[in-house]
């Protein structure tokens, strides 16, 4: 049976993700500060729970997912592999997957190592199952928005750490719509506020699941992959 190309070549790039020294740090990193703040309120206010975890989540995610996203085209395009990609038999839009399943994969597997919090909940309490659900579906529509956003500003250059920049600015730029939307008057606020990833990432951690919350995740993921391969493809052939 043929392998499907995205598979193949997303199985190539997770590979080289994961033999990334930088990989290994931003991941140390990402699950100290997460095991921190799950930890520090059963020792230091005797609670058992999840929000001081997955509240501070947008935000950490400005960081990581950019970090881990920022040499997936940057290095294509710096190294010139771009063009041995152009005489395989797969599609622009195939390479742009590949890498997003690629990227999206190794985001899901320190997400994985997070639910041994929600484990350890369970034994010493009893906390809303559906709560915890609606959690960590939260945590995968944010993780898959902001993977489409880093994968769409690597595409911008061939510099890694200009990617992250832009990646990251484009991100903290939605993480902020909900605090300028504060300042904003109401129907406008309420427009401004339905674009920011605080407001559909809380309400899904709530265990409150909306058809719209979801909608947005997918629409924002599309909207960025979309403009991803449309950028890739206006850099690779000029």
């Amino acid at each position: 049976m043929r392998k499907s190309p995205v598979f193949i070549l997303a199985r190539k790039e997770l590979s080289i993700m994961v033999n990334a020294p930088a990989t290994y740090v931003v991941g140390v990193v990402f699950l100290l500060i997460t095991s921190w703040l799950f930890v520090s309120p059963l020792f230091l206010m005797n609670q058992s729970v999840l929000d001081t975890f997955f509240r501070p989540l947008p935000l950490i995610f400005t960081f990581l997912v950019p970090a881990l996203t920022m040499r997936a085209f940057s290095e294509e395009f710096k190294s010139g592999t771009i063009e041995y990609l152009a005489t395989l038999p797969i599609h622009d839009h195939e390479i742009v997957l590949a890498k997003y399943v690629a990227a999206l994969g190794l985001i899901g597997a320190l997400i994985a190592f997070t639910l041994v919090f929600p484990v350890v909940l369970f034994i010493i309490g009893h906390p809303d199952a559906g709560q915890m659900i609606g959690v960590y579906v939260s945590i995968l529509g944010l993780a898959s928005f902001f993977t489409a956003i880093g994968l769409w500003a690597s595409a911008f250059t061939r510099n890694q750490v200009v990617a992250f920049i832009i990646g990251f600015f484009v991100c903290f730029l939605f993480f902020l719509l909900d605090r300028v939307a504060d300042f904003l008057p109401g129907v406008v606020s309420s427009f401004v506020r339905g674009f920011s990833v605080n407001a559909h990432f809380e309400a899904l951690a709530r265990g409150v699941l909306d058809t719209r919350d979801l909608l947005y995740w997918a629409t924002g993921t599309v909207f960025f992959l979309t403009a991803c391969l449309s950028v890739m493809q206006s850099k690779k052939w000029r």
